[in-house]
């Protein structure tokens, strides 16, 4: 395994994207929804980039990339048509000791980005180690059909019954077996019925049964 696999928080730090195309769009929007302040310096940009300049989510810096665009940050992605730049960006980066990544190009990055499945919280991760991003993109696929909404319905479900267990049970072990029996139960059934409340009234009710097998 070359890559350690991690997930890093993001929020309120500041990232850049070098590029204003398709594909620095969708990093960009993935760095936003992740709470980073991202900045991107680029000659030209797509509408969909246009509209979130134009919000304030993203800061733009019109026109090509300078080492100064790497001031203050704490990652940055270059996704340019411009095989120099990518480059300098990542020599510079490197140099600064930055997190850095050049899109499809593992020898200009010391990190990469999964493929994901996302299910409101949930996220599934799956890389090939950049080895083939055409493989990666079919896992994906597959797990994406395997693994629908009603899992991220599940986790949100899961997570109060997280918080609640915590408050209401001491012993971690009895909290733990809370929490598995409601994830193995028939809850997913449930919200796949379009049955929300009777899953969330399933865990209550595994919640106060431990609770009076623990007054025993």
């Amino acid at each position: 395994m070359r890559y350690y696999p991690v997930y890093l928080d993001l929020k309120d730090r500041a990232a850049l994207v070098v590029g204003g195309g398709a594909i620095a769009e969708g990093k960009a929007v993935q760095l936003v929804e992740a709470g980073a302040r991202v900045r991107l310096v680029s000659p030209d940009l797509t509408p969909r980039l246009a509209e979130l300049i134009a919000s304030s989510a993203i800061k733009y810096r019109r026109g090509e990339f300078q080492t100064d665009d790497l001031r203050g940050v704490t990652l940055v992605i270059s996704a340019t048509n411009d095989q120099a730049v990518n480059e300098e960006v990542a020599r510079l980066a490197a140099e600064l000791g930055l997190l850095h990544n050049v899109v499809d190009q593992p020898a200009l990055c010391n990190f990469i980005t999964p493929a994901l499945v996302t299910r409101g919280d949930l996220q599934i991760s799956v890389s090939t180690g950049g080895g083939s991003p055409s493989l990666t993109q079919r896992v994906k696929r597959e797990v994406a059909s395997l693994i629908g909404e009603e899992y991220g319905e599940l986790l949100e479900l899961a997570a109060e019954m997280r918080v609640e267990t915590k408050r209401r049970v001491s012993d971690f072990e009895r909290r733990r077996k809370i929490l598995h029996a409601f994830v193995e139960s028939e809850a997913l059934d449930l919200i796949r019925a379009g049955k929300r409340e009777e899953a969330r009234r399933m865990a209550l009710e595994l919640l106060q049964a431990e609770e009076k097998e623990g007054e025993q």
